[in-house]
């Protein structure tokens, strides 16, 4: 997946705050769950950061538009709720890339 301001893509970021001894068991489950889904129409790519202190695990996904993404919420809710035991706080907002800056050949 490569991060683009290009077009009208709709970017995800959703912040899961955990506990660091159930940190990877929520990576595991949510990248158990994107295998499941990553054919679902609109979705771009997805990308999964862990914090170094195992409290968080960021959520980045780009996708067609704002309604291929209301689509896939509506169809899996139910999923997704599934992983919040994991979470002690879950906080998704839909975002636009207004800028990026990218070194091209290193």
């Amino acid at each position: 997946m490569r991060i683009s301001c290009e077009g009208n893509l709709v970017t995800v970021i959703n912040v899961f705050e955990t506990k660091p001894e159930q940190q990877q068991e929520l990576i595991d489950q949510w990248i158990r769950f994107v295998e499941s889904i990553k054919e679902e129409p609109g979705l771009i790519g997805t990308t999964l950061h862990r914090s170094t202190d195992g409290t968080r695990v960021i959520n980045y996904a780009q996708w067609r538009s704002k309604e291929d993404f209301e689509s896939f919420v509506k169809k899996y809710h139910e999923q997704m709720e599934a992983r919040r035991p994991l979470a002690q706080r879950v906080d998704p907002h839909l975002y636009e890339v207004v800028y990026l800056f990218e070194r091209r050949g290193s």
